[in-house]
């Protein structure tokens, strides 16, 4: 096995990433993992954060925005598509062009967190990366559940993101594991994004869900549940390629997402 570390820019000032991965450190601007045969091999995920080290199984890009601004953090949590055929990507490789839209939320624009940053708001973006060693032929979003909430947990716990504002997005597979994180733990959440998925379920809190041409229209099946008290905002959009309704996720949509606090 070969190690490898790789450098994250700078996003500016008030806006940077890290990425956390083998005996990483929240703080440091590099990560490292081992690589075999297209397979990552990840092992601990070590984050330094006020109070404590904190230990989960699984990576995490983590991006602090405007963290010079006093009070509590917005969280934002990102999951990646492209995990169950993940062995034939390198979800780490910085190269955009081989992994589109899989570790970046909303393609190259990275639209949410400029939206963030323009916008002056004090947040945090985790990128998790959904990863068992021990369950390699078949890994989902659920799989990660347990590190995912510890990650969320903690930062609330330390008092470092605000409990209310607390929000979760995902396309493909990782719309999938929207859905997924819904139905286990929606009252975590102020407001959901999944996307080029299918399969709503019942939720309590607010939804925007969009679709392409790679999946069904889900119009009937959302009708259903939003006469049952739901309350999610649906558009598909059958000309678009998968992966691509990200195109919906405009200035004017994120404020009415952002807006949501949960009560």
């Amino acid at each position: 096995m070969k190690a490898k570390s790789f450098k994250l820019l700078l996003v500016a000032t008030t806006c940077f990433s890290m990425f956390v991965g083998c005996n990483g450190r929240e703080g440091s601007n590099t990560y490292s993992f081992m690589q075999l045969n297209d397979t990552l091999y990840v092992h601990d995920t070590l984050m330094i954060m006020p109070n404590g080290e904190y230990v989960y199984n699984i990576p995490c890009k983590v991006v602090n925005i405007h963290q010079e601004k006093e009070g509590k953090s917005l969280l934002f949590i990102w999951l990646h598509g492209g995990v169950h055929d993940r062995q034939r990507h390198d979800l780490l490789d910085t190269n955009p062009n081989d992994c589109p839209n899989h570790l970046d939320c909303c393609a190259a624009d990275d639209s949410v967190l400029n939206y963030l940053q323009q916008k002056g708001i004090k947040a945090i973006a985790l990128f998790p990366i959904c990863h068992k060693v021990e369950n390699t032929n078949c890994v989902i979003w659920r799989d990660c559940y347990g590190d995912i909430m510890r990650m969320i947990r903690d930062r609330v716990d330390k008092g470092i993101v605000d409990p209310k504002r607390i929000y979760l997005a995902g396309s493909s597979d990782g719309g999938a594991g929207t859905w997924d994180y819904l139905q286990i733990s929606e009252h975590i959440f102020a407001a959901a994004m999944p996307m080029s998925c299918s399969n709503p379920r019942r939720t309590a809190i607010p939804v925007y869900f969009f679709n392409t041409q790679a999946e069904p229209d889900c119009t009937q099946e959302v009708n259903s549940l939003n006469l049952q008290g739901c309350n999610i905002e649906y558009r598909h959009s059958p000309a678009r390629w998968h992966g691509r309704d990200d195109i919906e996720v405009t200035q004017v949509f994120l404020d009415k997402f952002f807006s949501n606090i949960k009560k």
